[in-house]
Formats: C-alpha cells, structure tokens, sequence
C-alpha cells in the first residue's frame, strides 16, 4: 500500500459521498424520514435525514475495493488486512442501523443513549477480542486486564460526544472530516498505511457529504451517521501509532485526545452546564457550544467556524507530539486544557454580562 493509493481511496470515498447524498435524499423525502423542527432545533424546515447512510455506503465501498485490490497488511496492527476492512464495514454498519432505528422510531433522549451504549459495547467488544486495546498505559503491568474494559468506554464515549456535537449544521461532520484528517496524515508520518487508509476513506465519505450538510442544510446526516462517525473515531484512534519507535508510549494517548478534542469539551461542557442548572444531564437542550456562541451574538456559520478552527488547533498541536520530548509533550497538553478552560471562562463571563443587561 503507498501513499499515493491512500489518496485515489479518499478521492473515490469523496465522488461516491457526493453522488450518493442526493439519492439518500429523494429517499428520505419519499419515506418520510425527516427531521421536523422543534423548540430545541434551530432548523426551520422539515429537512431529510438519510445523510449517515450516504457516508456509510460511500465509505463501505470504498474499503470493500481496498480489501480486494490491495495488500495492506502490517505489523504495527494486530488484524490482517482483509480482517481489519472486514470488521471496520460490519462494525460501521451496525451502528448506521442502530442509528437508522433513532431516526427511524425518534427515541426519547435516554432510550436513544442506553440503545447507543449498548451498541457501542457489543461492537466494541468484538474489536476488543480481536486485540484492538487502549494499552497504551497499562500493557505489561498488573493492571493490563483493565485495557479491554478502559477500551470500550472509551468507544462508547466518543460515540456518544459525536452523536451530541450533531446540534448545527456542517458542526459534527466538519468536525468528524477534520479529524479524520489529521488521523490519516499522523499515521501516514508513523508508517502506520491500513489505518490511514480507513481513515483516509472516512473523511473522504464525511467530505462529500458535507457539501450538502453545510448551512443551510439540504440533509442530516442523522443518528445514523453521527453513531458511525463517532464509533469509527474511536477504533482508528485505538489503532493508530502516534510515537516513533523507541519514545515513550505514556504520550501517545494526547495525540487522540487533542485530535478528538471538541466533541469531548462540548461534552464535558454541556453536562456541566445542565448540572449547574439542574438540569437533566441526559435531556437535549440548546446549551451546546455552538448554541452558546450564537447566544453570544454570533451568526450560525461563524459559531460553526470558530469551533471548527478549534478542531484544527487541536489537530496541529497532535503532530507536533512526535517531534518532541516527552516532557515537552505533557507541556502542551498542558497549554491545551489550559486555553480549553480560558475559553469556559470567557464564555461564562460573556453569558453572565448577557443575562444581567
């Protein structure tokens, strides 16, 4: 597998997303599976979902084609290629089917979390037995039995803060499509080739669609797509590489962190802010990042785009890891929380002005 191969994947992934979009979308409309407006939603169109499905097939495609036509094996993963491409396609499909049911049925906010949960952990588990493992802290130590269960909460998390950053338009798939960017080119720089193949591909899928996702909106990519996304995340950042050889291993767990960096803080922040209010912490609300900054006074695209440039912020600081010294790197992870709660500080302040004018 080389370089140039990993390219014509995530151009394919990209031509197959945007021609597969519009047809999700006739389909949508002429089923009914449509997004309707409510006083949590800022859309003020009934607007088709069926986006994740686009995504999905485009990206399933496209890895079923590399499975077939390249040889990707690798010693720095522990599946086979055709292994890895086979459990990357049915994992991905059955938590777009998952999805699909909540956008199908629209599931109350803590029936669509548990059904989320529970088919992240019956995913997660079989990549888990395959020995996709977040070892990074604990292999070889007494502790080692806690890297399978630390592994898929940590599946489970992701999946669930992609699913929540889907509350604006273009925010969770730009989001997903930067990521996944950075993902490809920080294991291309490892020599890591299988996983920056998938990821490659996925932000090619996530690419394509984006061009109707954007504001104003033409389609959602749903649950379907936010759950698949989310997941997807989660594996290639268990199985990338983000140290070079001989470094410590203890560090590589920055790189996707800081890559998967906001839907973690708008997690963490929109949870915080419901239990400051007391608010249920597992009901949907306007009090995302995105619908804080337009309280604020800014338009939907420009809170779109701020959190966007935080994305790749966070993104360039995760390349910058490889190239330093592991004291350097705790440093900047440092810097990062440290900006991360400058930012909360800031826009608490702001909100608070707000109120009491």
């Amino acid at each position: 597998m080389s370089i140039i191969e990993i390219g014509i994947a995530f151009f394919a992934a990209l031509s197959a997303s945007l021609l597969s979009t519009p047809l999700a979308r006739r389909v949508a409309l002429k089923f009914r599976l449509v997004d309707k407006p409510n006083r949590r939603k800022r859309h003020l169109m009934t607007t088709p979902l069926l986006g994740g499905m686009a995504i999905y097939i485009s990206f399933a495609l496209t890895v079923a084609a590399g499975m077939l036509l390249l040889n990707g094996d690798s010693s720095m993963i522990s599946f086979g290629w055709k292994s890895l491409c086979l459990l990357v396609i049915g994992g991905a499909g059955l938590m777009s089917i998952v999805g699909l049911i909540d956008d199908i049925l629209g599931l109350s906010a803590v029936i669509k979390l548990a059904l989320h949960t529970v088919a992240a952990i019956l995913v997660g588990f079989v990549f888990v037995t395959q020995g996709a493992l977040l070892n990074v802290f604990l292999s070889g130590s007494s502790y080692a039995w806690l890297t399978a269960p630390l592994t898929v909460i940590w599946l489970v998390g992701i999946t669930n803060s992609v699913n929540l950053l889907d509350h604006a338009d273009g925010l969770s798939a730009g989001t997903c499509a930067i990521a996944a960017i950075f993902f490809t080119i920080i294991n291309l720089i490892s020599g890591n080739y299988p996983v920056a193949f998938i990821s490659a591909t996925l932000g090619g899928a996530t690419i394509g669609f984006l061009f109707y996702n954007y504001n104003p909106a033409s389609i959602f990519m749903g649950d379907c797509g936010s759950n698949m996304l989310g997941f997807m995340l989660g594996i290639i950042a268990v199985l990338g590489v983000y140290t070079p050889e001989g470094s410590i291993r203890e560090i590589a767990i920055f790189a996707p962190v800081l890559i998967l960096a906001l839907p973690i803080i708008d997690t963490a922040f929109v949870l915080q802010y419901r239990w400051k209010k007391g608010k249920p912490l597992f009901d949907g609300d306007r009090n995302h990042l995105a619908h804080r900054l337009m309280r604020l006074g800014l338009s939907h695209t420009q809170s779109v785009m701020v959190l966007l440039v935080v994305a790749v912020l966070m993104g360039t600081l995760a390349l910058l890891l490889p190239t330093l010294k592991p004291y350097q790197a705790v440093l900047l992870f440092a810097h990062a929380i440290g900006l991360v709660a400058l930012f909360s500080f800031f826009m608490n302040r702001a909100e608070t002005r707000e109120i009491n004018k």
